[in-house]
């Protein structure tokens, strides 16, 4: 993925230093433009350049495998309700 450039990934005349998005560009995925169709009924996603990010290994754009996995996912959500002392499925 490409990062978001701030002053110090500039040229002198301004341009975006190669590897790095403008902050529009940056923030297109976000909220410039909107979802692809194929996320109509779909969340939970990575996205990258207004659409869906490939699993990546290594290096190359993308979201890795780890960030998706539902067993990492449920381990995560434990932990942080166990160290918060919260049950967010409990009953008010």
């Amino acid at each position: 993925m490409a990062r978001s450039a701030d002053a110090s990934h500039t040229h002198d005349q301004g341009n975006t230093a190669p590897g790095f998005k403008t902050p529009e560009q940056g923030a297109a995925t976000q909220a410039g433009r909107p979802p692809p169709p194929q996320l109509a009924h779909k969340g939970g996603v990575y996205l990258n350049d207004c659409d869906i990010a490939p699993l990546s290994q290594d290096d190359a754009p993308g979201v890795r495998p780890y960030a998706v996995d539902p067993e990492q996912a449920a381990r995560l959500w434990s932990l942080s309700a166990q160290l918060t002392v919260t049950d967010a499925f409990a009953i008010w």
